[in-house]
């Protein structure tokens, strides 16, 4: 694990795609079922997952869609656990469209971009300010799609 930045009340951090999954508290079942599905392959394919892989995340989980120069991502499911936890359902928006909801995704995109191309584990946890929920707190796990085994073309989170 690094820290790759700490902002404000957000705590940034990457993981080799082959980190124990102990080392991730709380996602280490979601972490062994992405590196099964992974195999020898730098990522798992989105349709390497079923609908039923995920019981007892379906409400946790997001998947977005990647896109580069410039990058950005849309949200192509957001489970309801994270809207209600993040105060609204961001399913079919791109990442950059938030801003008007107090989002600053310039601070976060530096940071994604780096991940996806070269396909790490990272965390991100910090308290929901921009949310209107300072005290409520949120922790995010996102793993690598890749159709292509270059660089990831989706992204799976999962929110603790």
């Amino acid at each position: 694990m690094t820290v790759w930045k700490k902002h404000k009340n957000w705590l940034y951090e990457v993981f080799e795609r082959d980190v124990d999954p102990d080392e991730l508290p709380g996602f280490e079942d979601i972490v062994r079922l992405w590196q099964g599905k992974r195999g020898d392959r730098p990522a798992p394919v989105l349709v390497d997952f079923d609908f039923y892989d995920f019981v007892g995340w379906h409400g946790k989980i997001i998947i977005t869609d990647l896109f580069y120069d410039p990058f950005d991502f849309r949200f192509r499911l957001v489970g309801v656990d994270v809207a209600d936890r993040l105060g609204a359902d961001y399913t079919g928006r791109h990442y950059s469209e938030l801003v008007a909801d107090g989002i600053n995704p310039i601070e976060d995109f530096e940071f994604y971009e780096m991940t996806s191309r070269k396909m790490l584990i990272s965390r991100v946890s910090g308290n929901l300010d921009w949310a209107d929920r300072r005290h409520t707190s949120a922790t995010f796990v996102e793993l690598p799609l890749s159709d292509n085994g270059e660089m990831a073309t989706h992204s799976l989170t999962a929110m603790i």
